[in-house]
């Protein structure tokens, strides 16, 4: 599936894409780009599961989902764990 379909079924439903990460970077220095890293907001992970309900989940502390080689997080609030003293 194309990035710019799945950009499309994200917008209908209420959430944006981002491109983020290493992919940003390597355009801006004219590397070549091998992988692209998706932040998405404005929607639930539930939502993202039944829009893509092929997409491959990945990681332990948080869900990426992978479709066709690129992978979209979930946009986040960090949480400090721990005790400070």
């Amino acid at each position: 599936m194309e990035i710019e379909k799945i950009a499309k079924i994200i917008r209908e439903n209420g959430g944006t894409l981002y491109l983020v990460g290493g992919a940003i970077r390597d355009e801006i220095i004219g590397k070549t780009v091998y992988d692209r890293d998706y932040c998405v907001t404005g929607i639930t992970k539930e939502m993202f599961i039944s829009l893509f309900p092929k997409a491959k989940v990945l990681g332990k502390s948080f869900e990426v989902f992978e479709i066709e080689h690129n992978q979209f997080a979930l946009a986040r609030r960090e949480q400090k764990s721990g005790i400070r003293s």
